[in-house]
């Protein structure tokens, strides 16, 4: 390999301010690419967008009537969320979710090779609950919507679950201290409490590309997979692709598990790529039953939260010796944390700021030497090679991907950060190069829309109103203004996780606590004052400042504004903050109101 920061292992060569100025170079040229803006798909340009996997023709009769309460979204977020509603003993809990069954993102995708990239028996929440063994380490997306569905039949979330529908709006009656939920459908529902549960990967886009409607092939969506054109199924088998040259636009977490399946059975696969990712191996392996039957009760949540502690340590403390899950994602962890004994005399007498930078650098030289001994061509590699800090980017995991650049039908086309510059009617332009394909999928994300509709509060404020200059609230779940509404999910000033399950059965368990002691005690509505607001957006910030401040150079991405939100001292440290609150904090914090007072 050319680079002078080829990567050739920290013992030999390493030359710090050699990576500082190559990563000072890509960063500039993917800053000045400027890639084209987004939009959601269109489905006169891409197929079936909407639901492919149910019946078209769906009726039912509007409903009218009153319930505990609503839960938006039928995902894990909502399904955890429901779940925590049930064991506490709430008995109307409605779910409203636009999709024709359960799972959230695992309902909408369904591209091959499609598995979890965070340890099954975390990610997979209640299963003691629930009593899922999952099949694998890292188990298939089937698997996960069949879990999905069994934790809605478990509590019993299924029976007065709406599915195909879709919320329009949310109304709070002071009156009467009641939401109003209204429904593409009809719906009028009266609920107690809202929990906005919604999430945020179920809304394809796409990038703004010139030509994509005079292309005269096939387009779809990853997270709307086209079977009907490839064949096969989630676990392979795409057997229509046979002859075919395919295009796939974005190498991010889903299209590493689907460019390996492609790569089997396309004549040709071309891949533009607009910024290299970590990869690291996945190693999956079948579960072994015994040690599953063998586990422990409450074994769930110490081998989850071990895993959190290990990952996401605040810098300067130390995180726990004993690792149980023991994979890519905590080596990389430990990785950027520890230094190689090899640069104790460099790192000598460093501040902690440098010591962390130049930790990373060695991490990161490890990783693209590992990922350059896989891929046979070296031009193919460099081009893979990611050249940034580990943590501006999510890594990856597989076994596969790497690998699939090593068939002679794959191509790779690294455009620098530019990414495709128009379609033809027969193929693609990367470069100023036409290369023809048959088809063309977009691995490329999804339209991240916090405010899908009007939620108006006490008075008739608009939450988006409210948010308008930064979201503010306390603990990222309750908002001021906005009695009974829970939201759940999003890290915006709550945590961002690893291990996005571990948040949701924290906040669960938050929300269900709080919903119960006011049916429990009669009150009509549960309020946070705006002051508890403010104390908790200081709080945050003392948190951060606490924190050896690292500047590791990252690029902005479309989730740097709701990760960057967060709790700084990671997800074990706010769901401990959030049960001691609930503890002894909420009578401060909170204004709880009868029947008599409740228009007072």
């Amino acid at each position: 390999m050319s680079s002078s920061t080829a990567p050739v292992g920290v013992g030999s060569g390493f030359d710090p301010e050699a990576i500082r100025r190559k990563y000072l170079e890509e960063s500039k040229k993917r800053r000045s690419a400027r890639p084209p803006a987004r939009r959601a798909v269109a489905e006169s340009v891409v197929a079936s967008v909407e639901d492919p996997f149910v019946e078209p023709g769906f009726e039912r009769e509007p409903l009218r009537d009153e319930i505990d309460v609503v839960v938006v979204g039928g995902g894990i977020t909502g399904l955890v969320t429901g779940a925590h509603l049930r064991k506490a003993g709430v008995p109307l809990v409605r779910m409203i979710e636009k999709g024709g069954g359960f799972g959230g993102v695992w309902y909408w995708n369904r591209y091959p090779g499609i598995r979890c990239d965070i340890d099954a028996y975390i990610y997979l929440p209640m299963l003691e609950d629930v009593g899922t063994m999952p099949s694998e380490k890292y188990t298939m997306g089937d698997e996960i919507r069949a879990h999905c569905q069994a934790l809605a039949e478990t509590f019993n979330l299924d029976e007065a679950a709406c599915l195909q529908t879709r919320v329009t709006a949310m109304r709070w009656d002071d009156e009467a201290d009641l939401w109003t939920v209204t429904t593409d459908r009809g719906d009028e529902i009266r609920a107690r409490f809202v929990c906005l549960a919604s999430g945020a990967l179920d809304n394809p886009s796409i990038p703004e590309v010139a030509g994509l409607d005079q292309f005269e092939g096939h387009v779809f969506h990853s997270s709307r997979w086209d079977y009907d054109y490839t064949g096969g199924d989630e676990h392979g088998g795409l057997t229509k692709l046979a002859g075919k040259r395919v295009a796939v636009v974005g190498t991010a977490a889903s299209a590493i598990q689907y460019i390996p399946e492609l790569a089997e059975y396309a004549q040709q696969v071309t891949v533009v790529q607009r910024t290299p990712v970590v990869v690291m191996p996945r190693n999956n392996k079948p579960t072994d039953p015994e040690w599953f039957r063998s586990l422990p009760r409450g074994w769930q949540m110490e081998r989850t939260e071990n895993f959190s502690a290990i990952t996401q340590t605040p810098p300067g403390e130390a995180p726990p010796e004993h690792d149980i899950v023991d994979d890519s994602a905590t080596s990389l962890s430990k990785m950027s944390r520890t230094p190689p004994p090899e640069l104790s005399d460099l790192l000598k007498g460093a501040d902690p700021g440098t010591r962390a930078v130049i930790t990373n650098y060695a991490a990161m030289e490890k990783i693209r030497a590992g990922m350059a001994a896989i891929v046979n061509d070296p031009d193919t590699a460099e081009k893979l090679m990611p050249y940034y800090n580990l943590g501006c980017n999510r890594p990856q995991f597989s076994d596969t991907y790497l690998q699939a650049y090593n068939n002679p039908n794959v191509t790779l086309l690294d455009t620098e950060g530019r990414g495709i510059e128009r379609l033809t009617a027969k193929g693609i332009v990367v470069d100023g190069v036409e290369h023809e394909v048959d088809c063309v999928i977009f691995g490329t994300g999804f339209v991240l829309d916090a405010a899908r509709f009007p939620i108006t509060g006490r008075g008739g404020e608009l939450l988006s109103d409210k948010w308008a200059d930064g979201v503010r609230t306390l603990h990222g779940i309750l908002a001021a203004g906005f009695p009974n509404l829970f939201l759940v999910g999003s890290p915006a000033q709550a945590a961002f996780p690893n291990n996005y399950a571990y948040l949701l059965y924290g906040q669960g368990s938050y929300v269900s606590t709080l919903v119960k002691r006011c049916l429990d005690e009669g009150f009509t509505s549960v309020e946070v004052r705006p002051e508890a607001e403010e104390h908790w957006a200081q709080q945050i910030k003392e948190r951060a400042a606490g924190i050896p401040a690292v500047d590791f150079g990252c690029a902005p991405t479309p989730y740097g504004g709701l990760i960057n939100s967060g709790y700084p001292g990671g997800p074990v440290e706010y769901l401990r903050i959030c049960r001691e609150w609930l503890e002894d904090g909420w009578e401060r914090d909170l204004v709880f109101r009868y029947p008599a007072d409740a228009t007072a």
